[in-house]
């Protein structure tokens, strides 16, 4: 039956079969188009990130027609507001999703983490501060063998550069 179709098809085939192509056609030219837009516009936000030096961290590409998502790294929370806004004032962006880190965000959770540390060895008057590769002690303790032994656990928690401002206050004689 098919081989019959084949060599001798209905007049209106080669009709059906025309516009068949051309649909086929104009849709894969649409998607293209769509493609090359969205690229387009993935490339015109990562260029207007790279123009301000605080965003370097920040890259961004494009999930939906118009939805841009921002992921990297930056310093801080006004960086990734900063960010955000920049990516929305982008021609042709009609929703920013943030994935975007932060440095300081990444400092705070290694500073729980030496927080802990400490506290479960009974330094409850330490405090931590995480800068960059550096960690900053201060509170006080009763002995210089006391705050060395702070040092000690957050040296075991962390291979931060230590900066140890510890306050030795000896405890009451009575």
């Amino acid at each position: 039956m098919l081989a019959t179709w084949i060599s001798n098809p209905h007049p209106g085939s080669k009709t059906i079969l025309a516009v068949s192509v051309l649909f086929l056609t104009i849709a894969c030219a649409a998607s293209f188009a769509w493609a090359d837009s969205e690229v387009a516009l993935m490339n015109r936000v990562n260029a207007a990130l790279r123009g301000n030096d605080r965003l370097n961290g920040a890259k961004a590409y494009t999930a939906a027609p118009g939805v841009v998502v921002l992921y990297g790294m930056v310093f801080d929370d006004k960086d990734r507001a900063l960010a955000e806004e920049t990516a929305n004032g982008v021609n042709g962006v009609s929703q920013v999703v943030d994935n975007l880190r932060t440095k300081t965000g990444k400092w705070f959770r290694e500073e729980e983490r030496i927080n802990t540390q400490l506290q479960m060895n009974g330094f409850n008057d330490v405090q931590v501060r995480v800068v960059g590769p550096e960690v900053y002690l201060s509170g006080k303790v009763t002995s210089q063998r006391e705050k060395q032994r702070a040092a000690n656990v957050v040296a075991s928690a962390s291979n931060l550069q230590i900066n140890n401002f510890i306050w030795v206050q000896p405890g009451s004689i009575f």
